[in-house]
């Protein structure tokens, strides 16, 4: 479990994110946008799991109030996305989609533009404080 491993779902999840919104352009293929729609709540469960073990535990194990306040960040900054994505697919059932193809696609960008919110600050903020923890752990002591 790493930064590295974050990084790399993080692109899967951009990366499904976007071709969720290829494949809402008609004709639509039903059951190909139902598999990535799936396939992008996987990658997202996974992430949550990684991202506990590789930086939230971490952060907030080292006892600096500045490192276990990034750590609530993130925290409130995923509960924030999961209530997005929650909404996004109450919103759009597949048949929903299949009628306004083009409303689902403006939907997936927004959503896409919270993930890239959400990447910048864990890039700027979260992994460099990370960075800097496990640095400071392997200093030897006089």
């Amino acid at each position: 479990m790493s930064v590295q491993t974050l990084r790399e779902i993080t692109i899967d999840i951009l990366r499904t994110t976007e071709a969720i919104a290829r494949a809402a352009e008609p004709p639509i293929d039903p059951q190909r946008l139902a598999e990535l729609r799936k396939k992008v709540a996987l990658a997202y469960n996974l992430f949550f799991a990684e991202q506990e073990q590789a930086l939230l535990q971490p952060l907030r194990q080292s006892g600096d109030p500045a490192l276990m306040a990034i750590a609530r960040s993130c925290v409130e900054r995923d509960l924030e996305g999961r209530q997005k994505g929650l909404e996004h697919y109450q919103r759009w059932p597949l048949a929903h989609i299949l009628e306004d193809p083009a409303g689902y696609r403006a939907d997936v960008r927004q959503v896409l533009a919270w993930i890239e919110t959400r990447t910048l600050y864990a890039e700027q903020i979260a992994y460099p404080a990370l960075a800097r923890l496990i640095s400071s752990l392997k200093r030897p002591t006089v």
